[in-house]
């Protein structure tokens, strides 16, 4: 195979494994979907038993819970803004382009690139260098990362909290809803069916994702020695001229020797000739 065929099958091996890629994760996304559906599902109905079991003043309980995790969903909301102003002010004192808060949230899509992705040495090591590239950007905003922690910290209670409010209202409208565990049940048969299905097509990509990658890898072997054995053949015959070209110039040099020796006339290549020894 010649390394235009060989680039052809690198470009092509490429490209299949992106598309692979992309359907890996699609795979990978839909069960851990399917997984929190039927976890969800599960406590739904565990609540509906103990629901029906619910006094007035129990419901109530749960719609205090509610409010106050509403009421601390609002309140950290504001805090957010006015961390928010202070990173933009912070930004604009010290005169760095960029935001941290970015940087950071991609540090950490990379850091979870590397741990669940099957990613060759060569590809982890490129993300492992961003990621050191990264976290000295990130350091150059110096105090404006405690801002940014802080934030971070902020928007992951607001998520727990939303969350938890979310929970107790849900659980507010099972409790005054026909629920039916048996249909549920079945839902959540179907949901684990769905997802298992889902799993296999995962592995089952996953594999196929390291065939071609390791088929990849002969390819670019193969590239590699082809150009090596190109070059090694390029440098035999520029040394082949190289050595032919002196041997002419050696049998030069004796003529216009012998020529000068014997008194005969001498042209102008001649005596440039005798002027380069």
């Amino acid at each position: 195979m010649d390394s235009k065929e060989l680039r052809r099958d690198v470009k092509e091996l490429k490209a299949q494994l992106n598309q692979i890629n992309n359907e890996k994760e699609k795979y990978f996304k839909q069960k851990e979907d399917l997984k929190k559906e039927i976890s969800s599902r599960i406590n739904s109905i565990k609540e509906t038993k103990s629901d029906s079991k619910l006094t007035s003043m129990d419901i109530k309980k749960i719609k205090e819970a509610r409010d106050n995790h509403n009421r601390i969903v609002k309140e950290l909301i504001e805090k957010a803004k006015i961390l928010n102003e202070k990173k933009r002010e912070f930004s604009r004192k010290i005169g760095i382009k960029g935001d941290p808060s970015q940087i950071k949230v991609e540090i950490e899509k990379l850091e979870f690139k590397v741990e669940t992705e099957a990613l060759t040495l060569s590809q982890e090591k490129r993300v492992m260098k961003q990621i050191k590239d990264l976290k000295k950007n990130y350091d150059k905003f110096g105090d404006m990362t405690k801002i940014v922690d802080e934030y971070s910290k902020v928007s992951a209670d607001i998520e727990e909290n939303k969350k938890k409010g979310e929970e107790r209202h849900k659980q507010l409208q099972e409790i005054f809803k026909d629920k039916k565990p048996r249909a549920e049940s079945r839902e959540i048969d179907e949901f684990k069916k769905k997802q298992e299905e889902a799993f296999n097509k995962f592995i089952e990509l996953k594999n196929k994702f390291a065939d071609i990658n390791n088929k990849l890898k002969d390819r670019l072997k193969e590239l590699n020695e082809t150009q090596t054995k190109k070059e090694d053949i390029k440098k035999k015959k520029e040394e082949i001229k190289k050595q032919s070209d002196e041997k002419i110039i050696k049998e030069k040099e004796k003529e216009v020797e012998e020529k000068f020796k014997t008194k005969r006339r001498l042209d102008t290549e001649d005596l440039l000739l005798l002027q380069g020894k």
